[in-house]
């Protein structure tokens, strides 16, 4: 079985392994250019086919085609509408008429406010779900608005410009996160190889993984998958990152290796069967995770779930045959100007450094006070959890202030606050509208009704809310307003519109919460325990992940709302934010756990802590700084809920990697003892040294002896 890790250490394997993910690279280098126009950020579609809003939008776009998207041209000279004014406003309005938009239904209102000082056209359109329509008509609508004289302000607002402005705002998201990333990688691996070749090398291998990645990823949206701009953004994050770490505990095996053996191959060979196992078990983990989001009822989330997964296992792959390959092709030269030469003595604590000696030292000295400080730390950080707040409206959804919400802005005084994005009702019985208006006229929650609109089979109706469409407030309206239409029209009558579908975003959302959270403990539990071939170690480790994760949520709350200004956080933050912790925060823990078991079967539980510790350390730190930092670069987006799970994350990264598995893990692991392991080998026996003959006889054999007293 450890035969298989090793392959890539065979001469002409290296070779023919790299032709392989070049040609793999070349087949679909063509739809990995073709991943950001694959992606679907349309909220409407996130939604299951259980949910009203989507019952609604299919009975609207059986009676009319397609679901009717509203927008709004608003103009407004604060000195009052001149004839010069109006002139502009009618001759754009003559234009529309003259010149339709493509999709644009009936023909447009022109319309005046009672302040003097504001006008409007609006219009609805259907895009048959073509989102280059819902484009063409924004760009046709705002370059009418850029030929007004620049006393009169213009903004594009309402359904089409909203959709038009995230799309603008995701499309920028890609290409930025993915240069920012590879800056970022580039700079920490330079300082921590300091070598001028080495850090291309990981680099190359991950670059690799993420375009076979994007590729596939194209092919699966293409295919019916819901892959969100989210979805992409947190999954080249995390191949980046993940695949970064991976490289590390490779070459850190392999340099020690190269101090052992003359030649690269059988180094190379050693160091994967070493390093091999655990860079599995972590894919594994962080892959099964990852697919328990599959579980979710929210498309956008279960389409996460296995981009994610496929991102893990290509770019473990990756590391774990283009990375050898690469290394042996360039051999020791790959470390100037520290290369690490055949028999040159190396005392792996002095390695390392007195620092990991002197806390491996320390933690072992005071094991219960460390447990006590970190679970007192971790407690007092949890006491920030209810400084959530709410959720996100959509001025609060970007960072920048986009167009479609300085329009909103203008509209304030002069219509319903609801105007802009109604809410819909569709009504499936001519005979029960009358009855659904009047309900809704008497709903303390509408403002005034709009539209009524007679399709095949259905009537459309438009509510007006009191709030603004994206508010907190009107969100929360829904409910109540479909209680009412429920009352008035049951089982023929169906609520949607942009408060709608967030409200059932929303409910979904939490539910999913609810089914996935606890699925995905119990799957990286189990993985754990086969690892570890143990109980007590897995269920200590889960606790420490869950733990930190409650601190580090309740932390980044803290810093949303009262450092950054939030006010609220994104429904699916808390979801995100555990999956990955756990996955990530279980992932260190492997790289530790596995290298203190190899240790404590040959020197004993207490000295084998210390030992795994002592090594990993520096290793295991790094790539959680490496880790932590690709997810700031992703806090850097002009998306809020992304600046919010890039922050979490990273924050839970190095809360794990430099407290929880630095401190809080080998401080229960001295406390317990051999206790640790059971019921393994491990926790039965006293210290089985390994005997002077075999430890200097170098690690063949040594790994021999290890297999042997294991079993």
């Amino acid at each position: 079985m450890m035969g298989i890790f090793a392959i890539a250490s065979k001469k002409p394997a290296k070779w023919l392994l790299l032709t392989a993910w070049i040609i793999a690279v070349a087949l679909l280098f063509g739809s990995a250019l073709d991943f950001k126009q694959a992606q679907n950020n349309h909220d409407a579609n996130f939604l299951p086919k259980s949910a009203e809003s989507f019952k609604a939008i299919k009975a609207e776009t059986r009676a009319f085609g397609d679901e009717l998207l509203s927008g709004m041209l608003v103009y407004r000279d604060e000195d009052g509408l001149s004839a010069a004014d109006k002139a502009v406003i009618q001759r754009h309005f003559d234009n529309l008429l003259a010149r339709p938009l493509p999709g644009q239904y009936g023909n447009p209102s022109q319309l005046f406010f009672k302040d003097g000082k504001t006008g409007a056209i609006y219009l609805q359109m259907r895009a048959h779900g073509d989102s280059q329509i819902v484009f063409a008509a924004a760009d046709r609508l705002r370059a009418l608005g850029a030929n007004a004289p620049s006393s009169l302000t213009t903004k594009l607002t309402g359904q089409i410009g909203y959709i038009d402005d995230s799309v603008s705002v995701f499309s920028s998201i890609d290409g930025n996160l993915l240069s920012g990333t590879i800056l970022l990688i580039t700079i920490l691996l330079l300082l921590i190889y300091r070598s001028p070749l080495l850090w291309l090398l990981p680099l190359a291998g991950v670059g690799m993984a993420e375009l076979v990645l994007r590729g596939i990823g194209t092919q699966l949206a293409e295919g019916g998958m819901m892959i969100t701009t989210q979805a992409a953004a947190l999954t080249t994050v995390l191949v980046f990152g993940v695949g970064t770490d991976y490289a590390l505990l490779l070459i850190s095996r392999y340099r020690e290796e190269l101090r052992r053996h003359d030649s690269t191959h059988v180094a190379m060979a050693r160091a994967l069967k070493s390093s091999g196992p655990p860079i599995l078990a972590s894919a594994a983990t962080v892959a099964a995770a990852m697919l328990t989001m599959m579980l979710a009822d929210v498309n956008a989330t279960s389409g996460a779930g296995p981009i994610g997964a496929l991102g893990i296992g290509l770019v473990m792959l990756s590391m774990l045959t283009v990375l050898p390959s690469l290394l042996l092709v360039v051999g020791r030269r790959a470390f100037w100007p520290f290369v690490p030469h055949f028999e040159e003595v190396e005392d792996r604590e002095a390695h390392a450094g007195r620092l990991w000696s002197r806390l491996a030292d320390g933690i072992a000295a005071r094991p219960r006070l460390i447990c006590a400080v970190v679970f007192l730390a971790m407690a007092m950080m949890a006491l920030g959890l209810p400084q959530r707040g709410g959720g996100l409206d959509l001025a609060q959804s970007f960072r920048d202030d986009v167009e479609s919400v300085q329009g909103q802005r203008l509209l304030e005084n002069t219509l319903p606050p609801g105007a802009t994005g109604p809410l819909t009702v569709v009504v499936n019985d001519d005979q029960r509208v009358r009855a659904v208006v009047a309900a809704l006229r008497r709903s303390d929650e509408v403002s005034e009704i709009g539209l009524t609109q007679h399709g095949a089979g259905a009537v459309r109706i438009e509510a007006m809310l009191k709030h603004s469409p994206y508010s907190e407030q009107a969100v929360k309206a829904v409910p109540a307003i479909r209680a009412t239409v429920h009352r008035a029209a049951p089982g023929v009558a169906f609520v949607s519109g942009p408060s709608a579908v967030e409200a059932d975003s929303r409910h979904f959302a939490a539910k999913d919460n609810r089914l996935i959270m606890p699925v995905a403990l119990v799957v990286v539990l189990l993985i754990l325990i086969v690892l570890l071939r143990a109980l007590v170690a897995p269920l200590l480790l889960m606790l420490t992940v869950v733990a930190s994760y409650f601190a580090v949520l309740g932390m980044s709350f803290v810093a949303f709302r009262h450092v950054l200004g939030f006010p609220g956080t994104d429904e699916y933050l808390p979801l995100f934010v555990f999956i990955f912790l756990v996955a990530l925060g279980v992932d260190y823990n492997i790289f530790l756990m596995a290298r203190v078991r190899e240790e404590a079967v040959v020197h004993g539980a207490r000295e084998g802590m210390r030992r795994g510790l002592i090594v990993t350390g520096g290793v295991i730190t790094s790539a959680g700084v490496v880790l932590a930092g690709t997810f700031f670069v992703m806090a850097s987006m002009p998306i809020t809920m992304l600046t919010e799970i890039g922050i979490a994350i990273a924050l839970g990264v190095l809360f794990d990697a430099l407290v929880v598995r630095t401190l809080l893990v080998p401080a229960l692991g001295f406390l317990l003892g051999r206790r640790m392991w059971w019921p393994s080998g491990i926790s039965k026996c006293c210290v089985r040294a390994v005997p002077d003959h075999v430890e200097d006889s170098g690690r063949s054999e040594r790994a021999e002896h290890v297999a042997e007293i294991s079993a």
